[in-house]
């Protein structure tokens, strides 16, 4: 980020070049959102600016014709005087109607230019790789993007309407005072400087205290999800938690309460002097105005328009020099949204679609990978080969590196040593949609959409929708016909207790599901399951292990139970990311390893 002003507490204020650059950009989307829209609102805006300066000017008409009647008696003069009554009237209502339909049409423009700008952002992170969108600092920034920048842009085009608004009215004003009286337009623009030079101040200072406690914003959201989340309400009622996690929420509430108070009551204390400053010289132009009526320089007409005038000036000085503060408040915010837009997204997508060497199935050449920040690596020089028919078995204590290794092989992550191949081709120059095609995948811990069971299970292929057969056989290699069928709707009953008519299923049904939606796409020819059993039943979890692989198909199965992995071709043992020991369960059992060692230890909870 270029040299800018800093503070201890928050985050760098951005710039100039970057603000100027972040509302140009703000106009480039809303240009492309509704141009016809936001051309429509403008000219009624100038509309509504000229409208009451005019109808000030119909008002001093108005009042001299009335006394000119009142001294003359002229059927005529009365008859002009109740002319400009009319005209007074008509102006008035058109402002009215101007207004209201300003007002629908803003919200008009507010409702699509924040889903434009929402889907800037969802689209954004739609593409981060999985390394990226994990780390903290782009975390961070997705929750500021859709905090303050969502609702910014909008902002600062309504601050621009108003800037259009106020100078206009502002100049129509100027060249009604120049006739009469000259020197109040010095007065008029002097009155608002003030609370200009304050608003001014306090948008920095806004923005550094309020960006600097995102890690508190991120801490209450998470203890109200602890209170208000179904999935922690067991825990929470069972062990008491509600008091505690209360009394910190409370706490921090509290403390980021005093610093709100601190920074709005130094605004209210130097917002308010200002403000009486500025009051005071408005008071002075208007004192002057009286008096110089008194002497007989201006009639009652010209008096009344004058302080109209000032008034309706030193408002839209305010509001000139207070869209000009919001805008700088406003594209302090929007700079960051640009920020998130403007990140790398951590990786590049291939164009290949096939291998060079077709039916070579995947391989791991000397991999390693460190997560960023970690003191060691999750995984080093890591090597097999899985060929297309054969079954692989991972087994690790936690913290091997073991789902780690699954991600490689999916193509989540890239290596950062050696390489992963599939069919000969390293796994970054795939595209992702054909490599999705070719790799199925169960992750752990799974996801559990709060959607239908037929959106579950299509997850699997990006939501594409799977033929009766195709689905039937997914549900099948899930195990969850029979969770089906008891469904009062069947795949379309919508699951999680939150929505009406929702079924709330257990750990073992989700994880069902997780593994039908896994065999979705029947066209994978290789299967990644990390950890499929572990909320199944014994009969559930021995049926999953039965069933035989479709031919062709290969699978890598993750499992702490090792009984699960017997049948494998070769199993890998893990240990602190590295490759200990490799063979199938035979030959490893002859070794007297760890890998014997941990399966005699489980054999013999079943021997006693």
């Amino acid at each position: 980020m270029p040299a800018s002003d800093t503070d201890s507490q928050g985050e760098p204020v951005p710039s100039w070049q970057e603000r100027i650059s972040a509302a140009v950009r703000t106009l480039a989307i809303i240009g492309r959102t509704r141009p016809g829209l936001t051309t429509g609102i403008a000219v009624l805006t100038v509309i509504a600016a000229l409208l009451p300066p005019a109808a000030l000017y119909v008002s001093k008409l108005l009042i001299d014709g009335v006394l000119a009647a009142i001294e003359s008696g002229l059927e005529a003069d009365r008859a002009a005087a109740m002319r400009w009554v009319v005209i007074e009237a008509i102006i008035l209502a058109v402002l009215l109607i101007i207004r209201r339909w300003l007002a629908f049409q803003k919200a008009r423009l507010h409702a699509e230019l924040g889903f434009a700008v929402a889907r800037l952002i969802l689209d954004k992170a739609n593409r981060f790789s999985l390394a990226k969108i994990e780390l903290p600092r782009v975390q961070e920034m997705l929750i500021h993007a859709k905090q303050f920048a969502a609702a910014r842009p909008y902002g600062l085009i309504m601050r621009g309407f108003d800037t259009l608004q106020a100078l206009v009215t502002l100049i129509s004003i100027t060249a009604l005072l120049a006739a009469s009286a000259p020197w109040l337009i010095a007065v008029m623009l002097v009155a608002g400087l003030p609370a200009f030079i304050g608003n001014l101040r306090f948008s920095g200072d806004a923005y550094r205290f309020y960006t600097a406690r995102s890690p508190q914003m991120r801490e209450r959201n998470y203890l109200e999800s602890l209170v208000t989340n179904e999935a922690a309400a067991r825990e929470r009622l069972h062990y008491g938690l509600g008091k505690p996690l209360m009394e910190r929420f409370t706490d921090l509430f509290d403390g980021m309460h005093a610093g709100d108070r601190r920074l709005q009551g130094r605004q209210a204390i130097i917002g308010s002097a200002l403000g009486v400053l500025g009051s005071a010289i408005f008071l002075g132009g208007k004192v002057w105005i009286v008096a110089v009526t008194i002497a007989g320089r201006f009639s009652l007409g010209q008096m009344t328009m004058l302080i109209g005038l000032l008034k309706q000036g030193q408002n839209a000085v305010n509001g000139l020099l207070g869209a000009f503060t919001g805008s700088y408040e406003d594209v302090l915010y929007v700079t960051r949204l640009f920020a998130l837009l403007d990140l790398e997204e951590g990786r590049t997508q291939g164009r290949q679609i096939v291998g060079p060497i077709p039916g070579d199935g995947l391989r791991f050449e000397q991999v390693g990978f460190v997560y960023p920040g970690a003191p060691s690596p999750a995984l080093r020089d890591v090597s097999f080969h899985l060929p297309p028919g054969t079954r692989l078995g991972l087994v690790g204590i936690n913290g091997s590196g073991k789902t780690t290794l699954v991600k490689l092989a999916a193509g989540l992550y890239r290596p950062d040593t050696g390489r992963v191949l599939l069919d000969g081709l390293d796994l970054g120059e795939w595209e992702p949609a054909a490599l999705a095609n070719r790799i199925g995948v169960m992750f752990q811990p799974h996801v559990n959409y709060k959607l239908s069971v037929r959106d579950n299970v299509e997850a699997g292929l990006g939501l594409e929708t799977l033929s009766p057969d195709a689905m039937d056989r997914a549900l099948a290699a899930g195990l969850a016909q029979d969770l089906v069928s008891d469904l009062p709707a069947g795949i379309d009953t919508r699951l999680s207790k939150r929505f009406a008519e929702g079924v709330e299923l257990s750990g073992g049904q989700w994880q069902r599901l997780a593994m039908a939606r896994a065999h979705a796409n029947e066209a994978a020819d290789i299967l990644i399951l990390d950890e499929p059993t572990a909320a199944l039943d014994a009969e559930a979890e021995a049926a999953f292990m039965a069933r035989p692989l479709a031919p062709g198909r290969s699978l890598i199965l993750i499992s702490h139970r090792l009984s699960n992995l017997r049948s494998a071709d070769q199993i890998i043992l893990l240990e602190a990311g590295q490759v200990a020991e490799a063979g199938d369960h035979e030959s490893l059992m002859a070794q007297g390893g760890s890998y014997a060692a941990m399966f005699e230890l489980q054999a013999d909870a079943y021997r006693t």
